[in-house]
Parts: structure tokens; C-alpha cells; sequence
């Protein structure tokens, strides 16, 4: 066997391989979920398991399916509260079990360029999950820690509404994680001859949103409320997304695409296409997404550069095309820039505030009024920028972790004594880059800028962008699209929503489809990269360079959170595993349990380690947990592990319940 033979047996023996883990990944939580969690009406498992019959059916139709679908999905759960709040990642998991299961088989597809260039990015972003659920170094190799703090967040965050309140560093690395499995799906499913059928899923999908957003003008369904607070004066339609800054920047990325397929096509086809994306710019000025509307028109501009490079004005079927294509475009950018100082000089004449907005109009005069402070311009954006860099101060190798530049905003934001941002709130920092860069830091914020290279060397690869050939002019509206959406990442954060990772990472691997390998610079700094990022791993959770902590007793574990009774009492439940901690001095433990569950369950219950009680715990009353502790041998403090079986889910709730465990107490010595 040739050498060149016999590593590229190596590396498809070792692809499979890594498929492994996802694959163990997706049927532990998502797929577990959708097949057995009482939390979701059968109606909707029908559909979910229909769509999985239809990846193993008709596996080449996957993409077009989660760019057709993901994009109508996100509203759902505010308008029908049976729907999981983690639609999109259900759906995403009936496409990818399949193919992961045909891809370990044998088959493969023309690769993208995209895929190791998020991977990358998940690689670093992996990491920092990692740390975040690695056991302090005084617990050592505590495994059943880690379980336990899976536990109380599988499957919940599937399905928890208050993403502010719920953890986010599991919900925020299984977004990427689905971006991950979209674009794999792409490298495995498209070729460059069937990418137009997606990229058509792609711009129904648009013209259905924006339809539905038209709707929502009229009927008020599904409008969010906070802007309706926020920007009082006009209607803001977020259409089937739960904000219309994403949606304006869903548009940014689509709607060249559609006027790359009017352009493509004749006749009939073109005025549908063609009518489809006014419909689509339409909504786009609807949703006043300032940012959105800019990306947009630079989209289109691309797109027509790229057109009239590649010669595709040559051989239009329209004589007008041929003729003044080259014109009308350069007409169009002097009365945009014309237009723009006028607006420029009325806004500013009239110190047009945001305050005053009445209209879509009112919009752009206060905008471009320069009689205003900056940040008032950027609707405290500048404020938030500065919260955002001091984050990365903080931790400028590493980043806060990811998921966590929210919930680390308000103290941050308390220390700079800004007051012209809100109190307790938990932002994001409104800008993809400076979002990387708090969380994960420099390595993280690399990582993303290796995947925007690999990015851009893929869509020059020979044969994504032909000359003089019809069919490019999709593909063009697609580059177009990416650079608008790279554009909107200054001002918002297109890797927060599980919807903007799916779509934006779908539609840069459409676009990066039969590349070549990356180049040899490119791997190179992707591989060092990823070492100094596992390298940090020890260092950041202490187990290397760092201190012995002094705790008097860490958190408990394996509790949900508190809830109150009806007499103001509190109480939690357990999972299956877990454990209360009480200081070294304390000589004795009471605690109330109750089994709520139809059956009788079993209770082990361990003190230090060592068992203490077993014992069946009726349905219905109250049973008291009532222990002497021996002195620690360590001298710290007493850990009481409750372990419970069967564990249960009550309907409609999707927490995996064991014991309520009532308010408990200890006396100390």
C-alpha cells in the first residue's frame, strides 16, 4: 500500500472515530429527550420522530430541511407553551442522528472548508466547557461530581424559558455544537450541483418569515414585548425570531441569496423570485434593525461586484442587464449616499431623539442626527462595549468561560459605576467579537478569526464562483449575504441564538463546499492553537499553579433550585444523586424528605462515604432524616449523599426528580 494511501486510511479510520462522541452526545440528551421526556405533547414527538424517519430516508435532503425549518421555529415556544424552548435543538438532532450513523457506515460527501474551521472554534470552546465542570483539585478525580452537576442541567436546559437564570455554559456550547453537526451535514449531504436546491429552502424560508412578519404588523402575534417597551413609537417585527436585530440580520444573509435566484432565472420565475425579496426588504425596514437594513444593502452590493467580475451581466437574457447593469449600479450607490446626507442634514437640523420616533423614517433621522451624543446614537452600545472590554481585561488569555458574559455583566458593570445601563441586568455584549473575546478570550477570539479565514479561502476555491455561468449568481447572493452577516456581528451576537448559529454556519458551509485542504499556515496555527487551549485546561481550574482553597462547605449538589411552598416554606428537589454539605463542627443532621413520585422509591443514604441508611420512602408523607456525625477525619467539613431510585418526571415538567427535599437543619457542637 502506497504511503499517501495508507494515511488517508488512517485519517477516515480516525474521522469515524471522533464521530463517536457526538453520536453519544446526541442520543444521551436530545435524542433521549425526544423519544421518552413526558415534557413533550405527542403531537410534536410525531413530528420530530417524522422528520428523523426522513434524514434516514431521504438523508441528501437534511440541509435544505434545517434551512427551510430552523428559521419558522424560534416564536413557537412564546405562542404555544407546550413547545420545549429548545426546538431548534431537537430538530438539529433528527438530522444528525441519522448521518452520523451513514457517515460511520462509509459514506462522504465533498467536504467544506467550514468544517475544521469551526471546529477549531468548538475545539477552544470545548475546552472551556470542560473547565467549567472539571472538580476543584481538593475533590480530585470526582466523577460523580461531574454527573451530578450534569444531572440538574439535563434535560432542563432544553427546555428553561429563563436563559438568564438557567446555566448557560451547557446550553451555550451545545448551540455550537450544532453548528458543528449543520455544517458536517453540508459536507456530507450537498455537492456544489444540488447547493441551489438548499439555498431555495433557504429563501422560502425568508419570504415565509417575512409573510408571517406582515401578519404580525397587522394582528400584534407574537410581538415581543420588550420592544414594544424599548421602542414604543413604532412596531418591530420580529416575525418567527424572538428579536428583530437577529431576524434583520437573518435577512441580511438571505436576501441577496434571493435576488442571486431572480437573477438566475427567466421568465416567470424571475418576477416570483424577484417579488419574494421585496417582500423580504420590506420586512427587513420593519423591523428598524438599523445595523440589519446596512448589512444588507453591503450584502447586495458584494453580490453585484462579484456579478459584474465574474461577467454573469454579460450573458443575462436581459438586454437591459447587458446593457446597464454596470450604470444602474453606480447610480443607485450615488443616491444612497445622497440620500444618506440628506437624512444626515434633516435629523441633525431637527435633533430628531429616539424618544420621537413615530416611524420607520424617524428611525434613520435620529440616527444620523449628529447634534447627539455617540452612545445615544448606538443606544448605549458604547456603554455596553465598555462593560465588555473590561471583561476581557479580567481574563484576557481565557475569557470569563464560556456562557457566562451575561451573568458576570452586572457585577462588572457595577464596578465601573456606569448608571446609564439598567441594574441587575444580564446583557450580552452586543457584539460577536467582543463576545468571543469575554468568554474565551484571545484564544477563543483567534479560534474565530482562523474560522473567517477558512471561510473566505474556501469560497475562492476554483469552482464556487464560475464565470459567465447563470448558476453563480445564487452563490454570489450567498457571499454577498455572509459578508452583511459578518458585518452585523459589530453590533449583535450571531453565536448567542441557537437559530443564528444553525443558519449562519449552514450557509457558510454552502458556500465553502468542494474546497481543497486549508493551507499547511492555516493548519499549522489551527493545531498550536488547540494545544495551548488544552494546555490552559489544568491551569485555569487550578489543578496546576494554583492554591489550596479554604472553603468552610462548597455548594450542595444535585439540587434544583429552591422553590416555595404555599405556607412560604422552601423546599428543593433532588435528581438522583445528591449531596448536602455541612460544616466539620456540626454533630448532628435533621432532614425532612418526601416521596411525591406514584411508587415507592428507594433511599441510600451515605455520611462521609461511608453508608449510613437504606430504607423505601412511601408515596405521600413526610419522613425526617435523622443522623449523629462522627468527627471528619479530615477535619472538614460532613458530606450527605442521597442517592434515589427510581428517579421520575412529573408532566409537562422536564426535570429528572427524585426526593423534595423540606428545610433541614444541623446542630453543631
Amino acid at each position: 500500500m502506497r504511503p499517501a494511501a495508507r494515511w488517508g486510511g488512517w485519517r477516515e479510520a480516525g474521522s469515524r472515530l471522533a464521530l463517536l462522541p457526538l453520536l453519544g452526545a446526541s442520543l444521551a440528551a436530545p435524542g433521549w429527550v425526544l423519544a421518552t421526556s413526558p415534557a413533550i405533547p405527542l403531537w410534536l414527538r410525531a413530528g420530530l420522530l417524522a422528520l428523523t424517519a426522513l434524514a434516514a430516508l431521504r438523508p441528501q435532503w437534511s440541509p435544505a430541511v434545517l434551512i427551510g425549518l430552523v428559521p419558522l421555529l424560534p416564536i413557537w415556544p412564546t405562542l404555544v407553551p407546550t413547545v420545549p424552548d429548545g426546538i431548534v435543538h431537537l430538530v438539529v438532532a433528527t438530522q444528525a442522528l441519522p448521518w452520523i450513523v451513514i457517515r460511520l457506515c462509509g459514506r462522504r460527501g465533498d467536504g467544506t472548508s467550514m468544517a475544521p474551521g469551526w471546529g477549531v472554534f468548538v475545539g477552544v470552546a470545548t475546552v472551556s466547557f470542560l473547565a467549567s465542570i472539571t472538580p476543584e483539585p481538593w475533590r480530585g478525580f470526582d466523577l460523580p461530581h461531574v454527573w451530578r452537576l450534569l444531572q440538574t442541567q439535563v434535560p432542563d436546559y432544553i427546555f428553561a424559558v429563563d436563559h438568564a437564570a438557567a446555566p448557560n455554559t451547557l446550553r451555550a456550547w451545545t448551540a455550537l455544537m450544532d453548528g458543528l453537526l449543520c455544517v458536517l451535514i453540508v459536507g456530507w449531504a450537498v455537492t456544489r450541483a444540488t447547493r441551489e436546491r438548499t439555498l431555495r429552502a433557504a429563501a422560502v424560508a425568508a419570504i415565509l418569515t417575512a409573510l408571517f412578519g406582515m401578519v404580525q404588523a397587522w394582528t400584534g402575534l407574537g410581538l415581543q414585548t420588550a420592544w414594544l417597551v424599548f421602542d414604543s413609537g413604532i412596531t418591530r417585527i420580529n416575525a418567527t425570531y424572538i428579536d428583530p436585530n437577529a431576524l434583520a440580520a437573518f435577512y441580511a444573509l438571505t436576501a441577496p441569496v434571493l435576488v442571486g435566484l431572480a437573477m438566475r432565472s427567466t421568465a416567470w420565475t424571475r418576477t416570483a423570485w424577484a417579488s419574494g425579496a421585496a417582500l423580504v426588504l420590506a420586512a427587513v425596514v420593519m423591523t428598524a434593525g438599523r445595523a440589519g437594513l446596512v448589512a444588507l444593502g453591503t450584502g447586495l452590493l458584494t453580490m453585484v461586484w462579484i456579478a459584474l467580475r465574474h461577467g454573469l451581466d454579460a450573458i443575462d437574457p436581459s438586454p437591459f442587464v447587458q446593457r446597464s447593469l454596470r450604470r444602474a449600479v453606480r447610480l443607485v450607490v450615488v443616491v444612497v449616499l445622497v440620500v444618506v446626507a440628506g437624512v444626515a442634514a434633516l435629523g441633525t437640523a431637527l435633533d430628531v431623539r429616539h424618544e420621537q420616533q413615530t416611524s420607520y423614517v424617524h428611525t434613520w433621522l435620529y440616527t444620523f442626527n449628529l447634534r447627539q451624543p455617540p452612545d445615544a446614537i448606538a443606544k448605549g452600545r458604547l456603554a455596553v462595549w465598555q462593560v465588555a472590554f473590561r471583561m476581557v481585561e479580567e481574563h484576557p488569555l481565557t475569557g470569563q468561560g464560556l456562557g457566562n458574559a451575561p451573568g458576570e455583566f452586572e457585577r462588572v458593570r457595577a464596578t465601573l459605576g456606569i448608571e446609564s445601563l439598567p441594574r441587575d441586568a444580564r446583557l450580552s455584549p452586543h457584539n460577536t467579537y467582543l463576545l468571543v473575546a469575554s468568554e474565551l478570550g484571545a484564544l477563543g477570539l483567534a479560534a474565530f478569526v482562523l474560522m473567517l479565514a477558512a471561510v473566505v479561502i474556501g469560497v475562492r476555491a476554483p469552482g464556487n464562483l464560475v464565470p459567465r455561468t447563470a448558476a453563480t449568481w445564487p452563490v454570489a447572493g450567498l457571499v454577498g449575504g455572509l459578508v452583511g452577516y459578518t458585518l452585523t456581528m459589530l453590533t449583535g451576537d450571531r453565536i448567542l441564538l441557537r437559530e443564528d448559529v444553525v443558519v449562519g454556519t449552514l450557509c457558510a458551509a454552502l458556500a465553502t463546499l468542494g474546497a481543497p485542504p486549508l493551507p499547511r499556515a492555516w493548519r499549522v496555527t489551527a493545531v498550536g492553537l488547540l494545544l495551548v487551549a488544552c494546555a490552559s485546561w489544568p491551569v485555569r481550574t487550578g489543578w496546576i499553579g494554583g492554591r489550596a482553597a479554604l472553603v468552610a462547605a462548597p455548594p450542595h449538589e444535585g439540587l434544583h433550585p429552591d422553590q416555595v411552598g404555599a405556607r412560604g416554606e422552601t423546599y428543593r428537589w433532588t435528581t438522583g444523586d445528591a449531596v448536602l454539605h455541612v460544616p466539620a463542627e456540626a454533630w448532628r443532621v435533621r432532614i425532612p424528605v418526601r416521596n411525591l413520585s406514584p411508587q415507592p422509591q428507594r433511599l441510600e443514604v451515605a455520611i462521609d462515604g461511608r453508608p449510613a441508611d437504606r430504607r423505601l420512602v412511601d408515596s405521600g408523607p413526610w419522613v425526617v432524616l435523622d443522623y449523629r456525625l462522627p468527627p471528619h477525619p479530615d477535619g472538614r467539613w460532613h458530606a450527605i449523599r442521597l442517592q434515589v431510585s427510581p428517579t421520575w418526571q412529573v408532566p409537562g415538567d422536564a426535570r429528572v426528580l427524585g426526593v423534595v427535599v423540606g428545610e433541614w437543619g444541623y446542630e453543631t457542637r
